[in-house]
């Protein structure tokens, strides 16, 4: 049995414009200002090597903590990434709140210590649901955070500071940007639209996307500014990944910028010693270099030594070409490549051969396959809703799914063996079989007979059973053949509030319907009999993609 768990959804949230911030666009330091005074020969064989990295085309790898932002500095860590000198930017979730709030609002940084005592403390609206439902959107198509939120902030023109954003810019440049969460350690997991398992696969897709890069890291540079637990362990367990996987990654530099003076930080320390439990000096400064290359430890506020670093580099190295890292290849699901082998790419492959379909249906479908495989792959469920011919499409979609369709889906052997021990459970061990989440919405007729005579407003039926059954993560199917059921459109309205996947199964003109979607599967006809005819040709593509992949 499960243990008792908090309900995030009841959390209460307030609008982020009415709290005060202490970092503003005045605390930006930009290139050019005046130098802090200060002094570092380390620092300074730091940014040489760095110079000598990228003259040799190696990468320079740079991992950031929220402080960094919170002084003010991403405008100098822009620079360096539009001169072709950062390659690769990390963070942990809280560098990227702070990011985003600046691009949003123009300040960011609330008072911790007053706003926890009445447990304000991070429930600013905007900020949780705005990154959760980017992160929502990268998990469907199959991106990590990092890029999600960029692509959000790019593509949303309330972001009117999008300029100073590391997200955007990266996102603009095409550098990675890798987003590295411990779940539970950033505000926006306190929203009640936190979906975990998006938050998971997203944050995980970038870990590999690190990986990559730390596999070429071999002759180039690894930076850690500030990031005293996250950083050193990323770091520390992608280098172990490559060299297992036979990358060649031996000599390197790496670097660790701090508050912290550690002495003779390259000595050998016992355990006994307080020092040796600081991460970075063990993971970034001593361990990764072993085999070759050399670690520093600098010591020094950020917003000193960014500045400095920032400024020896840019004197000494001319701009590089910035040349986008955004993959154009194959679409992806669950961050695999779906290449010709793929069960679900050859299945539409050979649907689009027998179905010739505008490009832009053939990329919905796409679309929302990659929405449902990731919601159901993490245990989320499809409701589905519709009024006559398309309530008995919902109907048969769900049949569909709930057992086998073409392929055999027999239980794990766990179950089979549990059931078999049990009375009655031989002739179910040996007959039922897998099945993918589906619920029918308007099945329930004691509900809606108790809605309509209930409820002054009609139609409602289908939000209110939504609304009781759904959680995030889950995914929501409206189909129209007009795109204007007045149920299924207040149904899409919850699901956007609830901040579940919204997709719409529709005519071509998708009607009120398709604006609320996050995928709307608009077929190429107005007549309601030919809609039907190619709403059924899609979601048995759909289920048979689905049940392909899964299932194999």
């Amino acid at each position: 049995m499960p243990y008792r768990a908090i309900d995030l959804t009841q959390v209460h949230t307030y609008p982020l414009p009415q709290r005060q911030n202490l970092v503003a666009l005045e605390n930006l330091v930009h290139p050019g200002h005046p130098l802090p005074p200060y002094d570092n020969p380390e620092l300074m064989e730091v940014a040489e090597r760095i110079v000598a990295a990228r003259r040799a085309g190696r990468p320079v790898i740079w991992m950031i903590g929220a402080h960094v932002v919170k002084r003010g500095l991403a405008p100098l860590l822009i620079d360096l990434m539009q001169r072709g000198v950062i390659t690769h930017l990390a963070g942990n979730g809280a560098t990227t709140i702070h990011d985003f709030e600046i691009a949003l609002q123009g300040h960011t940084s609330e008072d911790v210590a007053r706003s926890l005592e009445d447990g304000s403390f991070g429930m600013a609206e905007e900020t949780g649901a705005l990154m959760n439902g980017a992160i929502r959107a990268g998990a469907r198509d199959g991106i990590g955070m990092g890029e999600a939120l960029g692509r959000f902030i790019a593509s949303n023109e309330r972001f009117r500071y999008r300029q100073y954003s590391l997200l955007y810019n990266a996102y603009r440049l095409g550098i990675p940007y890798t987003v590295h969460v411990a779940i539970g350690t950033d505000i926006i997991h306190q929203h009640p639209q936190a979906d975990f398992a998006a938050i998971g696969w997203t944050t995980g897709q970038d870990f590999k996307v690190f990986c990559a890069s730390v596999s070429e890291l071999e002759g180039g540079v690894f930076c850690n500014f500030g990031s005293a637990v996250i950083g050193p362990e990323v770091f520390l367990k992608a280098l172990s990944i490559v060299r297992n996987l036979g990358h060649t990654v031996r000599v390197f530099t790496t670097a660790n910028f701090d508050l912290i003076p550690l002495g003779d930080y390259r000595r050998p320390l016992k355990d006994d010693v307080p020092d040796y439990y600081y991460r970075p000096r063990k993971n970034i400064v001593n361990r990764p270099v072993s085999l070759g290359g050399k670690g520093f430890h600098v010591v020094g506020d950020h917003a000193v030594t960014v500045p400095h670093i920032h400024h020896y580099i840019t004197q000494q190295l001319a701009p590089i070409p910035v040349q986008s890292q955004r993959l154009e290849g194959p679409w992806r699901v669950g961050g695999a490549p779906l290449d010709d082998d793929a069960p679900a790419a050859m299945l539409l492959q050979r649907w689009l051969e027998r179905n010739p379909a505008p490009r832009e249906l053939a990329e919905s479908i796409r679309q929302v396959f990659r929405a449902l495989w990731h919601s159901l792959y993490n245990g989320g469920t499809l409701f589905l809703a519709g009024n006559g011919g398309s309530m008995a499409d919902a109907l048969h979609i769900s049949g569909e799914m709930l057992k086998s369709f073409k392929r055999p889906r027999p239980l794990p052997e766990a179950h089979q063996l549990r059931l078999k021990s049990l009375p009655y459970g031989e002739a179910l061990a040996q007959h039922l079989q897998r099945g993918l989440r589906a619920v029918v919405l308007g099945a329930n007729l004691s509900l809606r007979s108790a809605m309509d005579n209930d409820i002054p407003v009609p139609n409602v039926a289908l939000a209110q059973e939504l609304y009781a059954l759904a959680r995030p993560g889950d995914v929501f199917m409206g189909i129209s053949t007009s795109g204007d059921a007045r149920n299924v459109l207040y149904a899409a309205t919850v699901a956007r509030a609830l901040g579940l996947t919204v997709i719409g199964l529709t005519g071509a003109q998708g009607g009120a319907l398709a604006p609320l979607c996050d995928v709307a599967i608009k077929v190429p006809a107005s007549e309601t009999d030919v809609v039907q005819t190619w709403h059924q040709q899609v979601y048995h593509l759909l289920c048979d993609m689905l049940e392909a992949q899964m299932f194999g």
